[in-house]
């Protein structure tokens, strides 16, 4: 008897150097991929099922809930299971090398070959939550949240995970440092100020700098910069502005963008929050 096909949906984007793809698949037949290799470094995460890999000469079982990982360059095949008897979900992400080599040379302060990475999964859920992060940074909008949720990811990877690691070297006294960053991120809370641009100010390296940050604020730079966003917006719907008008004079992409953020560091819309003024008053 013959199972009838699974149905597949997929999305993506794409941008400077990542491709991340969300998989969705119904219960049914599905048509093995054949073995193949790429440049970038593939992750994948699987939220409902086990994976599979064939890879380094042996057949990998990923545990639900794992991050998988194929170094650049090496051939591969996944699963050749031909039928799913459960619905299955899993993302996809794709990292050009170029930015491993480049955290590593900077969490080592020199010139660094690339990662390698001997273990085909790892099962650590602060790596699943950078990983998850980075697959939602808001890549319409914000510079500075994808920039640190790509270094959070990659530094903790290479960390942990990667076998040719050298010694991490000490974060510098700060200096100041932090100071002219936030400095920098009051007067221009609005821009979209790069992870580059902040450490520059500060005279840090990105991967020094997202640590001395942290550090001493108690939240990523990225967090800092919506909670700075949020707080002016708060004032100028105070103030009777339209929110549309708040949403663009703070930054956002656009309204839907903003009430999102806005609900999740205030607990209410920003409409809801206007309403509750007007009747408080």
């Amino acid at each position: 008897m013959e199972h009838k096909a699974a149905q597949v949906s997929i999305t993506a984007w794409a941008s400077n150097g990542i491709l991340l793809e969300r998989y969705a698949y119904g219960a049914g037949a599905v048509e093995p991929l054949p073995k193949h290799a790429h440049e970038e470094y593939q992750f994948g995460l699987s939220f409902d099922c086990q994976g599979e890999y064939r890879y380094r000469g042996t057949r990998h079982a990923i545990p639900t809930g794992s991050l998988s990982v194929i170094h650049s360059g090496e051939v591969h095949a996944p699963s050749d299971r031909t039928s799913l008897p459960n619905p299955a979900h899993f993302a996809m992400m794709h990292i050009h090398p170029g930015w491993l080599q480049t955290v590593l040379a900077e969490m080592t302060e020199k010139s660094a070959a690339l990662p390698f990475f001997p273990a085909a999964f790892f099962t650590d859920a602060k790596l699943n939550r950078l990983f998850l992060a980075l697959a939602a940074a808001d890549w319409q909008n914000s510079k500075l949240e994808q920039n640190v949720a790509l270094w959070e990811f990659l530094s903790h990877l290479i960390r942990h995970y990667a076998s040719d690691r050298a010694a991490v070297s000490s974060s510098p006294p700060a200096h100041g440092a932090v100071e002219l960053a936030r400095d920098y991120l009051h007067a221009h809370y609005a821009s979209d100020v790069s992870l580059e641009e902040l450490a520059a100010i500060a005279g840090l390296s990105r991967f020094h700098f997202c640590r001395v940050f942290h550090r001493k604020v108690g939240v990523s730079v990225s967090a800092y910069q919506t909670q700075l966003r949020i707080a002016q917006a708060k004032k100028l719907l105070l103030q009777g502005l339209p929110i549309a008008t708040v949403a663009t004079a703070t930054g956002f992409y656009d309204q839907s963008h903003f009430g999102g953020q806005f609900k999740r560091q205030v607990g209410v819309t920003p409409a809801r929050y206007v309403s509750r003024l007007a009747i408080i008053s």
